[in-house]
């Protein structure tokens, strides 16, 4: 078993529902994200052509995801801050850079192009102008600036290792944040839904972890 170091600590200490609190959002934020994905697991990885025709066969099945990212997303903030203060605890240079990048992956600054579809095809507009608009979405600035979501899975890794040099919660947490912000990426250009799930699903097992040392361990 790898021991778990509480000390230094730094910051004020939080009071037990605020933990509780914190810590069940860091669960619930990358969960729901991967209830959504296995809701439709052909979705990973397609194009705007693909995107728009399963939008168009199946317009009713949107709402339910699109639920779930919404409430995921009002989640990310309190995650993050669980995550980055545990990383943060002996490893507070390290954590704190992690936690400011990783706010990258907690803000919905990007495009979102599942949205645009479904309300342009609920419009009547047919799914050859519904692509055209998705194409042409992405030169404005909410879609230029989807890669600030990279910056936020960078943010990830340097939690991850920020956690595993510190031992301020399991290492196989900090391991978790570090696997799952590789293979996020790389499951979702690849086309493989099922593999995507399976990383969201490691980055809650991470924010687990994080949850887990943040509840339990007392705080000066």
């Amino acid at each position: 078993m790898v021991a778990v170091h509480t000390g230094p600590r730094s910051g004020l200490a939080l009071p037990p529902v605020a933990r509780y609190l914190m810590g069940a959002s860091a669960v619930l934020a990358p969960l729901l994200v991967a209830v959504s994905l296995a809701l439709d697991l052909d979705i990973a990885g397609t194009s705007n052509t693909a995107i728009a025709q399963r939008m168009a066969a199946d317009p009713d099945g949107y709402p339910a995801t699109a639920w779930l990212a919404a409430v995921s997303t009002l989640l990310w903030v309190p995650a993050v801050l669980t995550a980055g203060r545990v990383a943060r605890r002996n490893a507070p240079t390290l954590g704190l850079a992690g936690t400011v990048l990783a706010f990258g992956a907690a803000l919905p600054v990007g495009l979102d192009t599942e949205a645009l579809a479904y309300v342009a095809l609920k419009s009547g507009v047919p799914v050859s102008t519904t692509v055209t608009m998705m194409d042409t979405a992405e030169d404005i600035p909410s879609g230029i600036l989807g890669f600030v979501f990279f910056a936020g899975l960078a943010g990830l890794i340097l939690l991850g290792v920020a956690i595993v040099r510190g031992h301020a919660a399991p290492v196989w947490a900090g391991a978790a944040l570090i696997l799952a912000a590789v293979a996020i990426p790389v499951s979702w250009f690849s086309g493989s839904g099922i593999a995507a799930l399976v990383a969201w699903l490691v980055l809650a097992a991470g924010f687990a972890g994080c949850a887990q040392a943040l509840i339990t361990q007392q705080e000066a």
